[in-house]
């Protein structure tokens, strides 16, 4: 039977931390699910608390146990060369039997060209392997469309898009104000972006990267950023001064980094430890 525990916190990032904490299981270690978002109310007032169950994959998991070591994604490799190994023997055997079939007075030379054709030509035929995240693709959308709609936007529909070298976004769409939605400099929707990519392993052991955006959010983030870094850079120049900056995602911190590239005399130096980590300006 399936064990189940539930965690309550401010957000939903810190009850899934908690509730990590008090098992001692890692991300992987766990199936999650939202039960509520939370929500900060109105002035502070009918405040909701976020509510999240944690179902340990170890189906014998018991809470003084040391965590187990998931062997899913390492069976799924090995499926994989089986498969591929698989699909090599039966490859060479079609070659070997279009040589027995070969007159035996023609020459060795003939039949080794022959043979290298061949092999060229099977190679050529085979199918390419199908993304695992492609594949299942309805399944990662309606996971992230659920809960979504569990947050009060009965009308959200979720777009799929494939960015290139195994990066997808997934694109929240709603006729309702948004805000809920995206949270405070984007915070929920980090928060759903963690969960689906979080869901998204038990369909690849391989490296995949799933963005959550709504109502382009994280392009108008972008450029928020780009022009904050440029503007505390000036006023770091003119204090002569370091600016600090208030802590944000290691992406939100590679944009502000990018955007300060290049730029003579100005610096930007990482501190502190995740999730406080920021970043420093200093201009001379």
């Amino acid at each position: 039977m399936e064990k189940e525990f539930i965690y309550v916190a401010g957000t939903v990032d810190e009850a899934i931390k908690n509730g990590l904490a008090d098992l001692g299981l890692k991300e992987e270690d766990v199936k999650i699910e939202v039960l509520e978002g939370g929500s900060a109310g109105i002035f502070g007032l009918f405040k909701k608390e976020a509510r999240v169950k944690l179902s340990p994959l170890d189906s014998e998991f018991k809470k003084e146990d040391k965590p187990k070591v998931e062997e899913k994604e390492v069976i799924e490799v090995k499926t994989e060369v089986k498969e591929e190994v698989k699909e090599q023997k039966q490859e060479e055997k079609v070659v070997v039997k279009e040589e027995k079939e070969t007159p035996v007075d023609e020459k060795t030379t003939e039949v080794k060209e022959e043979t290298v054709v061949e092999k060229e030509e099977v190679k050529e035929q085979r199918p390419k392997r199908e993304d695992y995240i492609v594949k299942n693709q309805d399944k990662i959308v309606s996971y992230l469309q659920n809960i979504v709609i569990a947050m009060g936007y009965p009308d959200a529909t979720v777009d799929f898009s494939e960015d290139g070298n195994r990066h997808f976004t997934l694109n929240i769409k709603t006729e309702e104000n948004t805000s809920l939605i995206i949270g405070k400099r984007g915070s929920t929707l980090n928060s759903l972006q963690f969960l689906v990519n979080n869901y998204a392993k038990k369909f690849s052991s391989h490296f995949f990267r799933i963005e959550v955006d709504c109502d382009d959010y994280r392009e108008s983030r972008k450029k928020t950023l780009e022009e904050l870094a440029l503007n505390l850079a000036k006023k770091s120049k003119k204090t002569g001064r370091p600016v600090e900056l208030e802590p944000m995602t290691s992406v939100e911190r590679k944009i502000i980094h990018n955007a300060l590239t290049g730029i003579k005399n100005v610096e930007t130096e990482s501190r502190g430890d995740e999730p406080y980590r920021y970043l420093v300006i200093t201009a001379k």
